[in-house]
């Protein structure tokens, strides 16, 4: 009857830290010492209740950044229209203003897109149109793209590329879509003057599409959550929603590749790899997936 009653009362400690739980309150840890099944399964509800504050803390942070991404453009925008509409501007400032405006709608529109990507990723509703591409010449559209900004960064992008061609199973927008996540976080994550590298090749039967920055690095702590939505990076670099990565590996993941990482104090690589179109699958492509 003891040993019952002790039992008893560590199935109503886990009843009571799972309706703690399934409120909201996640701020108190499951404790429950047993070495059998029933502390096994504290155990797990630990876990799943730190996994949990750790999402509801990102979710509030994300909604403060994104508040923030989202009222900084628009008041910019505000302050635009009413000078012109209330003030006599002059032809080049009324082009400087009209720049910063595009500049201003172009951050509204990443925002809106990427939100509008992630809840098509969680509904599964995201469609890939499955073709050939060739990741030697998505390499050097990136490099192209981002001629600009590298210069305006002072972040020298470096172009190598495969003497043979080089084809991925793949959706060539959402391959440019990772590129593109992959180069802009190597640019505002690292000084100016940071040399960034973007490679194309195949290795170990994968098309791969890499880049390279010999920045800072990511410390160690940090490598494992880069990839989770909302994860932004510390310091006086960090900016943006926190989802580009995100949705570049959820991306990845959905056309059969993966996006991996590998950094240290100097070396920070990107590396988007995917199935190697083989002549086996030339007569099923293109394809579309959702």
């Amino acid at each position: 009857y003891g040993a019952a009653s002790v039992f008893a009362r560590r199935i109503r400690r886990l009843e009571r830290a799972a309706d703690r739980i399934a409120g909201g309150r996640l701020d108190e840890p499951v404790v429950d010492r047993g070495r059998d099944e029933l502390g096994q399964l504290a155990d797990a509800f630990e876990r799943m209740r730190a996994q949990l504050a750790r999402l509801d803390y990102a979710r509030r942070e994300f909604i403060a950044n994104a508040s923030h991404e989202l009222r900084t453009p628009i008041f910019s925008l505000g302050g635009f229209l009413e000078l012109m509409a209330n003030e006599e501007v002059d032809e080049p400032t009324r082009r400087e203003f009209m720049g910063t405006m595009q500049e201003q709608l172009a951050r509204l529109e990443k925002l809106a897109t990427d939100l509008l990507d992630l809840s098509r990723l969680d509904a599964g509703q995201l469609t890939l149109e499955l073709e050939r591409v060739d990741v030697a010449r998505v390499a050097e559209a990136l490099a192209e793209e981002f001629a600009a900004v590298a210069v305006s960064s002072d972040h020298p992008i470096r172009l190598e590329r495969p003497d043979d061609r080089v084809e991925a199973v793949a959706d060539e927008t959402r391959t440019l879509q990772i590129g593109r996540a992959l180069l802009e976080n190597a640019i505002r994550h690292t000084p100016g003057g940071t040399a960034i590298r973007v490679t194309a090749g195949r290795e170990d039967g994968r098309a791969v599409l890499a880049v390279e920055d010999s920045g800072p690095g990511i410390p160690a702590g940090e490598t494992r959550q880069i990839f989770e939505r909302f994860r932004r990076g510390e310091g006086g670099h960090a900016s943006g929603s926190g989802l580009g990565l995100a949705i570049a590996r959820e991306l990845a993941d959905a056309m059969g590749g993966r996006v991996e990482l590998e950094s240290k104090p100097g070396k920070t690589v990107f590396r988007l790899e995917l199935p190697v179109a083989a002549a086996s699958v030339a007569e099923r492509l293109p394809q579309t997936v959702s």
